[in-house]
């Protein structure tokens, strides 16, 4: 640590300027202050550069070349408030720059056929030697698919990808692009609609057996289909039943978050703070910079084009996946301490240090790191700040109610790890917009856990309004009411939520207007209420409003004294998909007179056909309840591949809804189904003969509970999959 007497340096320079202040200084010459923001924004050139060439081998020099080109233009940006941007319109042009230079070497190779345009269906993605089961578990089709794309869509690809993950706004995707805000929202439609095309068609290929009409639309070869005839396979794919049932694909829009940032390699996240630091942008920097850096990177890996080495080594960072770490705990955590994450330590640790200066000479550096949380923000939140500070790292508030409020439409809170108990509600009162999102997320790898065990009896602890906000990576502890509840709010997103042994709902979402919300890869378990029967602590609760296009996927609702997850009182479209409810309604405290409904799903919606709710590949088992059940006679649910098992009432119990069911499963439930003349089914394992528990795999629950992946998403588990007829029922894995 640095004596009080000693030089400043990057890092304390980091500390004490942020924002506009940080590249006023790094304009003026400032070497630590320019080491400091170039440090800060390598992380989002190498992404937008590393998504935008795919993992070509040229990733690491088109970011060097972007970086000396930001260096020498520096003295004369106009309007410092405007660097992101500005910084990310260079990437841009270099990957237009790379692009116009591949394509003139490939004039000069010979013609090329149209087999040339398919490639080999074995090759490995991208041409790097990556384990292609790891491709497949973190949506490795998509990237794979994002080949097909057009250099223009690729390069609107890579800035959408930082848009979707909360790195940039749609107002800057738009100047890096030179585009207006409307013409952006245009082209990147157009570019998700191309996307989803290439991956239908990719999951089409890889079906086996593979269609025959398919196979004829590629003149019957066998090399996997190229960027030259996705328009004539994709129509195929569309008019054909066969691919269309091994096509399936949700929405991309939720990929970026899951899959995370590619990791910055060592060499280039220590050489250029360190280079910076040494030789501001006097004269002579530029080609120090760029030669040190390359010698630095041939030390690492000898060669770029080494085929086992170079690929394995240094591409991998590029098109490996970096998946970010987060796995929120079904059960009790002990909360980080403020500032003592590794990573976050390390990462400060090497601003300031040197580059590698003797020829064979080991440089030493951090090891690259994707977050699970806001690596860098505009205002900082830690258990021991004060709302007198000035919000910086350094310097943070004290209350997370004080930095929302502080906070503007694009801007974000980091909220360090530890234990906050406040005595009072926690009220979140902001609106983002559409293009400019505030982001409300843990810092880093580090854990916040808000308890709420100093207050009031009925005290709501966390109450939010508003829209545009995403709030993730918290865990909600001991609230003695309502733990999280957000009314009215609309196109707000809560991720990676960790809420647990509150006294009443988890979360709430209720009011009119509730419109456009996701709720995604949370967990809701063992909220309970004491000194009443204890029944009422449902996990996940739509109630008592409206609204259309919420969305519920990837979370998991159990051991909740209600119900699991209800949407019977809420009038609008909600859809449910991969998510388990389980063990809810069942007395795990030993409450006296306990009295509890403890249904899994619960569904409702109102009257039209546009406000139907759905539920997809879910799964509902050991709920003192139904499995899959309704409320009233009012709406028109459909759901679709979905498991009950072992429930205490019926798996599926629609006996007044004109609910529509296709494709469940369910087996030892009491009755497996109980539907009314309005139902219509088709499919379900009920409609069969023979569906046993014997048919079902049993013996992987303690799955169903592990801590979640490394991208937030459900744990593997083999547990409820069927080994009669893989159609029916949810997949679970």
């Amino acid at each position: 640590m640095r004596k009080a007497s000693g030089p400043p340096t990057a890092v304390d320079t980091a500390a004490r300027l942020s924002g506009t202040d940080l590249v006023n200084a790094a304009r003026s010459g400032d070497t630590h202050a320019q080491a400091a923001l170039f440090d800060e924004y390598l992380p989002l050139i190498y992404n937008v550069i590393g998504r935008g060439l795919h993992g070509h081998p040229d990733v690491d020099d088109a970011v060097q070349e972007t970086m000396l080109r930001a260096l020498r233009a520096l003295p004369r940006l106009r309007e410092p408030e405007r660097f992101r941007s500005w910084i990310v319109a260079i990437a841009i042009r270099q990957i237009h720059d790379h692009g116009r230079r591949r394509k003139a070497a490939l004039v000069r190779q010979a013609p090329l056929t149209e087999a040339d345009d398919l490639p080999d269906a074995g090759a490995d993605f991208a041409e790097v030697t990556v384990d292609r089961q790891t491709l497949a578990d973190a949506g490795g089709e998509l990237l794979e698919a994002s080949r097909w794309l057009s250099d223009d869509q690729r390069r609107t690809m890579a800035l959408w990808w930082q848009e979707a993950a909360g790195q940039l706004s749609r107002k800057e995707v738009a100047e890096a692009l030179d585009l207006s805000v409307p013409h952006t929202a245009v082209r990147i439609q157009r570019m998700k609609a191309r996307l989803e095309l290439a991956v239908r068609v990719l999951a089409a290929w890889r079906a086996r057996p593979r269609c025959p009409g398919l196979d004829s639309a590629t003149g019957g070869g066998s090399a996997a289909p190229g960027a030259g005839a996705l328009t004539r396979l994709g129509r195929h794919v569309t008019d054909c039943p066969s691919c269309q049932a091994a096509a399936t694909w949700d929405s991309i829009d939720n990929v970026p978050i899951r899959l995370g940032g590619l990791a910055v390699p060592a060499v280039l996240a220590a050489g250029i703070p360190g280079l910076v630091a040494r030789h501001g942008v006097a004269s002579g920097l530029l080609s120090s910079l760029w030669h040190a850096l390359q010698h630095g990177a041939g030390r690492l890996v000898p060669a770029k084009t080494t085929a086992a080495v170079g690929a394995t080594v240094t591409l991998a960072a590029v098109t490996g996946l970096a998946i970010q770490q987060y796995a929120p705990s079904p059960h009790h955590t002990t909360p980080a301490t403020p500032g003592t994450s590794p990573t976050a330590v390390a990462s400060a640790a090497r601003l300031p240090g040197p580059a590698p200066s003797a020829a064979g000479e080991t440089p030493s550096a951090t090891p690259a790191h994707a977050y699970s949380g806001l690596s860098t923000a505009d205002h900082y939140v830690a258990p021991d700040g004060d709302d007198a500070n000035p919000g910086t790292l350094t310097r943070p508030f004290a209350t997370v109610t004080h930095a929302v409020a502080e906070a503007r439409p694009g801007q974000t809170v980091a909220v360090r790890g530890g234990t906050y108990r406040p005595g009072t509600t926690v009220a979140l009162k902001a609106s983002g917009t559409a293009d400019h999102r505030i982001v409300v997320s843990n810092y880093r790898d580090e854990r916040p856990v808000f308890d709420g065990s100093r207050l009031a009896s009925g005290t709501w602890f966390l109450v939010q309004s508003g829209a545009y906000v995403t709030v993730q990576g918290i865990e909600i502890v001991h609230a003695p009411d309502v733990a999280y509840a957000c009314g009215s709010c609309h196109d707000n997103a809560f991720t990676r939520l960790s809420v647990h042994d509150n006294g009443r709902i988890g979360l709430l979402l209720h009011g009119a207007g509730t419109t456009g919300n996701t709720v995604l890869d949370s967990d809701f378990f063992a909220n309970h209420e004491t000194g009443s029967t204890g029944g009422r602590a449902d996990g996940l609760l739509f109630q008592e409003g409206s609204g259309t296009g919420n969305r519920i996927q990837g979370c998991r609702v159990y051991d909740n004294s209600g119900d699991g997850l209800d949407v019977s009182s809420f009038v609008g479209a909600v859809t449910i998909d991969r998510t388990w409810a389980f063990g809810n309604g069942v007395n795990h405290w030993g409450t006296a007179d306990f009295a509890a409904g403890g249904s899994g799903f619960k569904l409702g919606g109102g009257t039209t056909a546009q406000s139907a709710q759905t539920v997809t590949d879910s799964a509902a088992w050991d709920n003192a309840g139904f499995g899959f059940t309704e409320l009233g006679t009012a709406g028109a649910p459909t759901l679709t591949h979905d498991t009950a098992y072992r429930n205490g009432a019926a798996g599926f119990a629609f006996v007044h809804m004109a609910a529509t069911l296709k494709a469940n499963l369910a087996v030892a439930n009491k009755p497996d189904s109980w539907l009314g003349s309005a139902a219509s089914a088709s499919g379900n394992s009920w409609d069969q003969q023979g569906w046993t528990a014997a048919d079902l795999r049993l013996t992987d629950t303690a799955a169903t509970t592990a801590p979640r992946r490394a991208d937030g998403s459900l744990p593997r588990t083999l547990f409820l999959s069927n080994t009669r007829d893989a159609s029916t029922g949810a997949t679970m894995s």
